[in-house]
């Protein structure tokens, strides 16, 4: 199994997945769609900051090959030019640039495993890092996603009880989530399990809102 892979499929970064999930569900609720929309570029930002680290550390490497270097900068640069693009207001343009730019890193991930040598990537720091920013641009996409498909026009006068509602079971899920972080590892594929149903819930609800 591959860094990236081995990092996803850790208990704590199942975990961190699904609370940056809930943040963003939160997010959801509590913001205006552009609001939401500005997180999302905050998340573009932040990945990119780190792939220009990620570029440095490939050009300084001594123990990469100059062709395997020439593949991965290019499969970088496609990347940072799909998390460059600006905001997509209209749902169409909203879903062609997240495809685009999921694939683009799915893309870079495959050819950075393949190539990348050097002390901070055998360090798997880097890979962190990578995992960390790409589940919270990844969870920012998935409710935006939502909204787009589900959002249409109400009383806002209406929808004030029901977003409580909402809040208060995320609030719940949160600190369900703090506490399941400190059981043990043993018990991790049942409570992903469970934790996942709690966030589906809590979608479906999310959903409705904007219906």
């Amino acid at each position: 199994m591959s860094r990236i892979k081995e990092l996803r499929a850790s208990f704590d970064k199942k975990l961190d997945a699904l609370e940056h999930q809930a943040l963003a569900f939160e997010a959801q609720l509590t913001q205006t769609k552009d609001q939401a929309m500005q997180r999302l570029e905050q998340s573009k930002q932040q990945l990119r900051d780190l792939l220009k680290q990620v570029q440095g550390e490939v050009q300084r490497s001594k123990e990469m090959a100059e062709q395997a270097k020439t593949e991965v900068q290019a499969k970088l640069e496609h990347l940072q030019v799909q998390l460059a693009l600006g905001k997509a207001d209209a749902r169409d343009t909203f879903e062609e640039q997240r495809a685009k730019t999921l694939k683009a890193l799915s893309e870079f991930e495959s050819i950075a495993e393949q190539k990348l040598k050097g002390a901070a990537f055998d360090s798997g720091k880097v890979w962190e890092d990578l995992v960390d920013r790409t589940s919270i641009l990844e969870a920012e996409y998935e409710v935006l996603k939502d909204r787009f498909e589900s959002e249409k026009a109400k009383h806002q006068g209406t929808l004030e009880s029901k977003k409580e509602e909402l809040l208060a079971k995320l609030v719940l899920y949160k600190d369900q989530l703090k506490a399941k972080r400190e059981v043990v590892q043993a018990k991790a594929d049942v409570l992903e399990t469970d934790l996942r149903q709690g966030l589906d819930q809590i979608r479906a609800g999310v959903r409705k809102f904007f219906e």
